[in-house]
């Protein structure tokens, strides 16, 4: 009786939870829209639309993301076939980096290029010492370029590990029926293989679109002037410049861009879904063969030597390093210490600092988790077939709203940020990523499992509770780690919510760098990388259980 009460007792704190963040979604979302109907006798909604700043902040914002997105496509596509077709050594570390745009911080990957790239980073301090040049001879980190370069690179690994788990999925029946009939190799990928990856190569690219449509922390670092996005000039217009007509407009169209994006991505993701699994006839991974097929390998993995590993090496080395050289035209040698992240844990803010942001990521994880395992027992339940569109399109909701949105409209709610806010707010955006994770184990369960439990129980609850929570346990711990890695990451709400007397880690880093103190930021992102590592553990770990079970 007593575990029946504890059952039905969560299950209606869960339906809570779900409740109020859906609230705590949609009255920000709409109060960030409001400003626009205010009827304060200033410039009226249709002027705003029409204003050359907002055309050209989403022209600018389109053309960054789209060009982002085909670098990512252009790296992810080719890694994805020697990941998938190939077998060399380094394979498993190139496809465990998958992980990485989902739980490193985006203030990271910036800090990590200016200290490899910036005027006085490794790359021209190598240069200029090489070949004797007066001036730094790379300079593309500050420009239109530096913002495309750090977001390809930052996300292709989730282009790479989509386009190679469907890569090694695709039957060969229609590649070996045209080889048959003298198609040489390029035309089969052109006529047959590329059609058959479409669907994954799409959705994984409108994925990046949406990530790099919604950076903001690495466009603020290196967007020089004309080049503001939507999201840059939505925290300018309502925190700097406190106009929140403006900030409303231009909440309205990147929402608008946003939402037509994220329902295509819903479409292409069942396309994509329903492609999996179609082949029985893996075939295995060869060695890599030919001067063309080595060329290749090497200028993939080279740049993503240069682009990708590079940057975050620099964080750790100089993290560890007592005196760097060159940030302020230094020439002394730099000698491995643990001096700066000693001087961090001595200072009281930091210790604070490091103490709210696991609070807040416990917080908001345990929210994000809860709602996703409540809305995920209902598809499981009421939609065991994926037909019900309303309730599959639910999710993508939030995927269409940036942090910098939803905290402008909670600054309009609440007047005051504080740290319950701040907590509702990030699960409010992170619970559907929890959702797909478990989802996806709780559709794995056999529908022959569920009608013997409705069968032995009526009660709907028996099956949650005894199927679906036990055989989705890994996912959900999984999910957890993941919105907790996000949410240590997150330094877009705490900033633009700017609660009193509240710091977390990744802010505490983004004021660090913004003051140039490059070394204390490197160790303080090096605690920060230290706290989301078991996400990639887990994640692998996850992943490594689930094929080896569906093998």
């Amino acid at each position: 009786m007593k575990v029946k009460l504890a059952e039905s007792v969560f299950t209606g704190g869960a339906a809570v939870v779900f409740a109020a963040l859906c609230l705590a979604f949609l009255l920000p979302l709409g109060a960030s829209f409001s400003p626009l109907w205010a009827a304060d006798g200033e410039v009226g909604a249709a002027s705003l639309f029409a204003s050359a700043r907002i055309w050209k902040a989403a022209a600018f914002t389109l053309k960054q993301a789209l060009c982002s997105m085909l670098l990512a496509l252009g790296v992810g596509v080719s890694a994805a076939f020697f990941t998938a077709r190939r077998d060399f050594p380094g394979r498993r570390v190139l496809l465990s980096l998958s992980a990485v745009p989902l739980c490193v911080p985006p203030l990271l990957v910036a800090l990590g290029f200016v200290l490899f790239y910036g005027m006085q980073g490794v790359c021209n301090r190598f240069l200029m010492q090489t070949f004797g040049l007066q001036n730094p001879p790379v300079t593309f980190l500050y420009s239109f370029w530096g913002i495309v370069i750090a977001h390809g690179f930052y996300n292709f690994p989730l282009v790479m590990k989509t386009c190679s788990d469907a890569w090694e999925r695709l039957p060969s029946a229609e590649r070996d029926a045209a080889a048959l009939l003298g198609a040489g190799k390029f035309r089969v990928f052109r006529t047959i293989t590329l059609v058959q990856l479409l669907p994954a190569i799409a959705s994984s690219g409108m994925i990046v679109f949406l990530y790099c449509f919604f950076s903001f922390v690495i466009v603020l670092l290196f967007g020089g002037v004309g080049t503001s996005t939507l999201e840059v000039e939505i925290y300018q217009a309502a925190r700097a410049q406190l106009d929140f007509k403006s900030a409303a407009a231009l909440s309205v169209v990147e929402t608008g861009i946003a939402f037509t994006v994220v329902f295509a991505y819903g479409f292409l993701e069942r396309r994509s879904a329903e492609s999996r699994g179609l082949s029985f006839d893996r075939a295995g991974r060869k060695k890599i063969r030919g001067a063309a097929e080595l060329g290749a390998a090497v200028a993939c993995v080279s740049a993503v030597l240069l682009f990708f590993i590079g940057p975050f090496v620099s964080i750790a080395v100089n993290a560890f390093a007592e005196k760097a050289a060159g940030y302020h035209g230094g020439t002394g040698a730099a000698v491995f210490s643990f001096k700066n992240l000693y001087n961090l844990a001595a200072k009281a803010s930091f210790r604070t600092a490091f103490g709210n942001t696991v609070a807040t990521a416990c917080a908001s994880s345990s929210l994000s988790v809860t709602a996703a395992l409540f809305f995920a027992s209902l598809l499981r339940s009421f939609d065991p077939g994926r037909t019900r569109v309303a309730l599959r399109t639910v999710p993508l909701l939030p995927m269409a709203v940036s942090s910098v949105v939803l905290g402008f409209g909670m600054t309009l709610l609440v007047r005051r940020g504080s740290a319950p806010v701040l907590v509702l707010a990030q699960a409010a955006l992170t619970w559907p990523f929890a959702l797909r994770q478990i989802s996806a184990a709780m559709d794995r369960i056999p529908q022959a499992a569920l009608d013997a439990a409705a069968v032995l129980s009526p009660n709907r609850l028996d099956t949650v509770f005894r199927l679906y929570l036990p055989m989705s346990a890994r996912s959900i711990v999984s999910a957890f780690g993941f919105c907790f890695a996000v949410s240590c990451g997150d330094a877009s709400l705490p900033l633009i919510l700017a609660v009193p007397r509240f710091e977390t880690l990744a802010l505490y880093t983004y004021k660090l760098a913004g003051s140039y103190r490059f070394q204390e930021a490197c160790a303080c992102g090096v605690v920060l990388a230290l706290i989301t590592v078991p996400v990639f553990a887990l994640s692998a770990y996850r992943s490594d259980r689930r094929n080896t079970d569906d093998n």
